[in-house]
């Protein structure tokens, strides 16, 4: 049996997103929020585009990016593997696996990396340190898709479990959660999440809460995680993603933002009438950026604009205190880039 042709086969409901939403809040307010008090976010960026240098053939498919700084900036691809920026380019760094798709670092630069193929890669001091092979009786293949670590000794993943019914035919997926104590991965035990997977994994710091973004049967659905029960809080057909800015979750559907507040999703911004997209990275509720219509959108606290106007295909993101980088595909040259942004003196 081809593992990549099977993992392509089973990935491809989950990655087609169609929605609906239902179950919002109604209430159209939500508290004085100290960020809304913060001057306009700037917009004086200088911009360069970095093509990544690619084998014939090759091609990538952008999936996590993480950093602690924008001198030492880490992406993770699905082929040909791990990319380095060290401030002043960017290369194929050493990876003793393949399909990184999801990377989480520490602050003292640990970098924890999950694959497609169900092992997870321990860096430290500048070596890899520690693998995991993640294996599930009855299941074939293994996608680990999100991370989110809190501590060294509490990291969690989530992802899809896949077995072979008819090869090169039919599959059978569901969502899974992995748990890292800091010596082994285990499974969470939790209700069967049969049809698809987890796609995204992220925390609430003050309410101590993860969200997770699963579909299956061509339904995306919003769930909270306490680290043993999940509950649901949101299905959709329309669309929706997952953001995170100062330890506050957000969550966007069609052009509105919401945030979670005593167990409810309460609007928070409307973007109706602009080009506004997707999910965002952000310094503040007055400086973030996403996807719009034309290219690379952002909201300032007090308009939302296009800022950087391209047709290229925009992925991953990262923000820093005067950086951005943006992952970006150009469907007509097929090169790979990466747009860094900073802002002027």
């Amino acid at each position: 049996m081809n593992k990549y042709f099977s993992t392509f086969i089973a990935a491809f409901i989950f990655t087609v997103i169609f929605f609906t939403m239902i179950n919002f809040s109604s209430c159209d307010e939500t508290p004085v929020d100290p960020y809304d008090k913060l001057k306009p976010g700037r917009r004086d960026y200088i911009w360069k585009m970095d093509t990544l240098n690619i084998g014939i053939g090759e091609t990538l498919s952008f999936r996590d990016i993480v950093g602690n700084s924008p001198d030492d900036v880490w992406l993770g691809n699905l082929d040909p593997g791990l990319w380095h920026f060290d401030g002043k380019s960017w290369d194929k760094a050493s990876f003793p696996g393949v399909a990184p798709s999801a990377l989480w670092l520490f602050e003292d630069n640990t970098l924890i990396v999950g694959t497609r193929l169900g092992i997870i890669f321990i860096r430290e001091n500048n070596q890899w340190t520690k693998s995991f092979e993640i294996i599930l009786d009855g299941y074939d293949i293994i996608d680990i898709f999100s991370m989110y670590g809190i501590t060294k000794e509490n990291i969690y993943a989530v992802g899809m479990a896949t077995k072979t019914i008819v090869p090169a035919y039919e599959y059978e997926s569901k969502g899974i959660i992995l748990h890292f104590d800091g010596m082994n991965w285990k499974f969470v035990k939790i209700p069967e999440f049969n049809g698809g997977g987890f796609h995204k994994i992220i925390y609430q710091d003050d309410i101590k809460t993860f969200f997770i973004h699963g579909a299956k049967d061509w339904l995306d659905i919003l769930l909270t995680f306490d680290g043993s029960k999940i509950n649901e809080i949101m299905s959709s057909y329309a669309g929706f993603g997952l953001s995170k800015m100062n330890g506050i979750v957000y969550i966007n559907s069609q052009k509105i933002i919401y945030k979670y507040i005593q167990n409810k999703l309460v609007k928070w911004k409307d973007f109706t009438g602009t080009d506004f997209w997707s999910d965002f990275v952000g310094r503040s509720e007055s400086d973030f950026f996403n996807n719009s219509a034309n290219g690379l959108g952002h909201y300032n606290g007090v308009d939302y604009l296009t800022i950087l106007e391209t047709n290229w295909e925009l992925h991953t993101k990262i923000i820093f205190d005067k950086d951005i980088f943006v992952t970006a595909e150009d469907y007509k040259t097929r090169k790979f880039i990466v747009v860094h942004g900073t802002l002027s003196n």
